[in-house]
């Protein structure tokens, strides 16, 4: 059924997988500022005027890396025991006193994870030429948000007071009531509404937003002015991107759209929503997926050094568009008459959308249909300071100029820095605010041998999680395989 591509195209999404400020530069995570700290190629997507300096390695030209990544999960729904009990344990399920509770706690709350994996990445300096970047990467992002009755439907399904009718798998119709005892609730097979809705106002206060990019980005960036005093560099970075999947649904103060549209290459029939047997695997799908769109997007950036000391930078990313092609579906408004469930057994919540979001029509297929959209656009501000060859410190605000899928949620602050006590051994740490998450204070490491040739690190954009209850954040990123000659 229809409503199943939208459900396999989420999870198909979700399972690879708003936005972070710096993506797969698993260097700047744990310091939660990258606008005026990037170099080489990792200023693909940040800044690229940093390709005008001169690397800190001085004596190296050239810099590879392959296989950096990172991942994270952030809910302001369920705390810390939740995901370590419910949520990471796959035999929880809920008791019906607990999917109650549930239903609560997803009110006017929800839940973000994004993977970003830069699959290889290089860059070439010169003294009078400036320098390159090349990038090839993924990004994949979900985030999603429950208005009051569409988390009270995902949990407790047809035991809402929405439904006034119930209907047994006997054939009998009984009103519903309070307090239903769990033999009773066996016995249900559909809950009705008489006075239906539309989906627009279920909906209203909720969104599901995702995304899956493949980049190849080519930057470049060269110093105008250098001198003791000043130095002025300017950059522009130019992407070609690949759509591998999208979903936007979305409903607030009674007005609802919807977009969603999903690679051939994952073997999907149309119509009847299961995979054809002899599509390609999963896994070849990831290596060489056959878009369902194509788009290109501009980077522009500029970069100043004070007196050899201050660093400010600006810029702005994925200006441009993607034109999707091929079959995606767009939003309808039909009733939400009734329902088959009794809400979700655990925290798979991507699952339990499918019972109640798209049955009744509210996404309506259109075959060949052409549909440009603009690219998660930002816009970012750093200042920075050097103290020595041993601590750099920063700040930085990453700024979302649209709302598309893949974007952050809201302006994202951080502040924090890099302290190097031997030349081997690098210690980040700094503060966080905004994006959709809550206050975070993100930790890393990163070893550094032979006078920068080769660099290791991983590091958590939040350490408080591993303390705290309320807001956790799961993440990591980490790279072992970066060069430079």
């Amino acid at each position: 059924m229809k409503r199943r591509l939208l459900l396999i195209t989420t999870c198909c999404i979700a399972l690879f997988a708003h936005g972070q400020a710096e993506m797969s530069a698993f260097t700047s995570t744990g310091r939660a500022v990258s606008t005026t700290f990037a170099e080489d190629y990792q200023t693909v997507g940040i800044n690229p005027a940093n390709l005008g300096w001169k690397w800190r390695h001085e004596k190296k030209h050239v810099a590879i890396g392959l296989l950096e990544g990172s991942y994270s999960v952030h809910s302001d729904a369920i705390t810390r025991t939740d995901i370590r009990e419910r949520l990471i344990n796959s035999d929880f399920t809920f008791t019906e006193s607990e999917k109650e509770s549930a239903g609560r706690q997803f009110a006017d709350a929800g839940a973000i994870a994004n993977v970003d994996l830069m699959l290889f990445g290089a860059a070439v300096a010169t003294e009078k030429a400036g320098g390159f970047a090349f990038q090839m990467r993924d990004r994949m992002q979900v985030s999603s948000r429950f208005g009051p009755l569409t988390a009270e439907l995902a949990f407790i399904g047809f035991r809402s007071d929405y439904f006034n009718l119930l209907v047994l798998v006997t054939g009998d119709t009984i009103s519903n009531y309070e307090n239903m005892s769990p033999d009773s609730i066996a016995l249900i097979a559909l809950g009705i509404a008489t006075q239906p809705q539309l989906l627009s106002t279920v909906l209203d206060g909720s969104h599901l937003r995702a995304s899956w990019y493949r980049e190849f980005g080519f930057s470049y960036g060269r110093h105008l002015v250098r001198n003791d005093d000043l130095e002025l560099d300017f950059g522009i970075g130019l992407k070609y991107l690949l759509g591998i999947g999208i979903v936007d649904i979305s409903s607030k103060d009674g007005k609802a759209t919807g977009f969603t549209a999903i690679t051939p290459t994952l073997g999907i029939d149309i119509e009847s929503g299961e995979r054809v047997d002899d599509a390609p695997s999963i896994g070849g799908s990831i290596a060489s997926p056959k878009p369902a769109g194509t788009g290109v997007g501009v980077d522009l950036g500029m970069a100043m050094i004070i007196g050899k000391k201050w660093k400010l930078g600006a810029s702005v990313c994925n200006l441009g568009s993607i034109t999707w092609t091929g079959d995606v579906y767009t939003a309808g408004d039909g009733s939400l008459i009734d329902l088959a469930t009794n809400g979700l057994e655990n925290y798979n919540i991507i699952n339990g959308l499918e019972d109640f979001v798209t049955n009744t029509g509210f996404l309506k297929w259109e075959s060949g249909m052409r549909t440009k959209r603009p690219l998660p656009s930002t816009a970012r501000f750093g200042i920075g300071l050097l103290a020595g060859k041993s601590i750099e410190a920063g700040a930085e605000v990453v700024v979302p100029l649209n709302q598309e899928p893949g974007n952050l949620e809201s302006a994202a602050f951080g502040i924090g820095g890099d302290f190097r006590p031997v030349p081997w051994v690098q210690l980040s740490t700094g503060i966080s605010t905004g994006g959709g998450y809550a206050l975070k204070v993100p930790v890393g490491i990163t070893f550094i041998v032979g006078g920068g040739t080769w660099e290791a690190g991983f590091a958590s954009r939040d350490v408080v999680t591993f303390f705290a209850q309320s807001n956790p954040t799961l993440s990591l990123s980490m790279g072992f395989l970066r060069f430079r000659f």
